[in-house]
């Protein structure tokens, strides 16, 4: 079904049928991505461990069967009481089948079966978590890379009208000079102007392209497919809750696989830290057994037999192993201690940060917005000062470059904003993308 629905976007981009939304991008992400695989691999390997660790608690039963056949018998020899020779005695069967199945089952472990389980499970929890937080770090991800070529494809649309403006500008300027009405220099301070716009649109152009790429990379699409992206920056909105506070941290995925984890490791030490203690086992056995002989008082036979016992194996010495096993698992457990306490600080100073970094990208934004409507105000004056004569070409250009360079810091603010909107979710515990 993932392969289905990626072969279907794929053909769909391929023929030009409609440019990708961003929720298109982030579920083809949560499909292709390789970073996607990581915590799913892990989520497998525990799973492994889960079924190990359960079957500790379960019966083991273990069957055999074998067969024999005599190709040189042995004998014994008894002597005749009434003539004195001796006459031989065949030891071995001609054929020999024999078969068996033995059930073990642990009765009493000192907790070690049982901590492997919960250890595992927790494991398993682990594993859960940290797939939801890579399924929310998938989507901030997309929506960083997919936002980029966005803004950068509003950036280059603007760079590509400055450049226009710069040679109009150039062209009515090297005019006026021809007819006397513009000197030598003016006109070399317009042909530098406009050069002056080259370089930005090339490098706007290069950003671009190589946004592009990151974002097909990103999703898992090759790198020749023809990809557009859909919608502007002032379409996507981010609702965030600026009052939620380190209360809010309980709902972040990372933090409670790391604490699952800890979890796990504590009951792996468990299981070390018992193993000095002895294990109680029952065994249940059963054994079938077929001859075929020559022998003219029982030539064939076949008998079955049940066994059943109590074993106790008591650990009496190791040469340390068992205390240096379980002085590690310890060790082990304290460092995952120490990194949940280091990632809990760290949690909280994300947090802070990321609330800060949204009220200034707010603030930044909102400045840029001032600044365009500044600008398309200076530059309405300057088209009519223009038009009644009172200004040069050479300041109405200016007026209009002006407005161009402000929305273009515009685009860069109301992405900053996105972004930090959808850091701040994620700092608090939530999925960044609300579609």
């Amino acid at each position: 079904m993932r392969n289905i629905s990626f072969v279907v976007i794929i053909l769909a981009l391929a023929l030009g049928a409609q440019a990708m939304s961003l929720n298109e991008a982030i579920s083809l992400a949560k499909q292709r991505s390789l970073s996607q695989e990581s915590p799913r691999i892990d989520q497998r390997r525990v799973r492994g461990q889960l079924w190990q660790a359960w079957s500790n608690a379960l019966p083991q039963i273990d069957g055999n069967i074998g067969y024999q056949r005599a190709l040189r018998k042995g004998k014994i020899f008894f002597p005749n009481p009434e003539t004195g020779e001796l006459t031989p005695f065949e030891l071995d069967q001609n054929n020999a089948v024999s078969a068996g199945v033995t059930l073990n089952q642990p009765l009493f472990t000192f907790g070690r079966i049982s901590s492997g389980v919960k250890g595992a499970e927790a494991w398993m929890r682990s594993t859960d978590h940290a797939i939801t937080q890579q399924d929310r770090q998938t989507e901030i991800d997309v929506m960083q890379r997919y936002w980029t070529v966005l803004m950068l494809r509003d950036v280059v649309a603007a760079r590509e009208l400055s450049l226009s403006v710069s040679d109009s500008a150039l062209l009515r300027a090297e005019r006026m000079r021809d007819v006397g009405l513009m000197s030598d220099y003016d006109v070399l301070r317009v042909r530098v102007q406009a050069q002056n716009q080259r370089p930005l649109l090339d490098q706007a152009r290069s950003d671009l392209q190589i946004a592009d790429l990151a974002l097909k990379e990103y999703l898992g699409v090759p790198l020749d497919t023809t990809l557009s992206v859909d919608g502007n920056l002032t379409d996507y909105k981010i609702p965030v809750d600026q009052g939620l506070g380190v209360e809010s941290l309980s709902n972040r995925e990372d933090l409670a696989a790391l604490r699952e984890n800890t979890h796990a490791y504590q009951h792996l030490y468990i299981i070390y830290k018992n193993s000095r203690w002895p294990v109680l086992g029952g065994q249940l056995r059963y054994a079938w057994q077929w001859q075929d002989n020559d022998w003219e008082m029982n030539p064939r036979n076949e008998n079955s037999a049940w066994y059943a016992g109590l074993n106790l194996s008591v650990p009496i010495w190791s040469s340390g192993a068992v205390s240096g096993k379980a002085l590690e698992a310890k060790a082990n457990w304290n460092r995952a201690q120490w990194t949940l306490a280091q990632a809990e600080r760290g949690a909280r100073l994300q947090l802070e940060s990321a609330s800060n970094s949204l009220a200034t990208a707010q603030a930044n934004e909102s400045a840029a917005r001032l600044a365009v409507e500044l600008a398309e105000q200076a530059r309405r004056i300057a088209q009519t000062k223009f038009s009644q004569g009172q200004i040069t070409t050479l300041e109405l250009d200016a007026a209009q470059l002006d407005e161009l360079t402000a929305r273009v810091s515009l685009a860069d603010a109301a992405y900053r904003r996105l972004m930090a909107g959808a850091q701040l979710r994620l700092a608090q515990g939530l999925a960044p993308h609300t579609n």
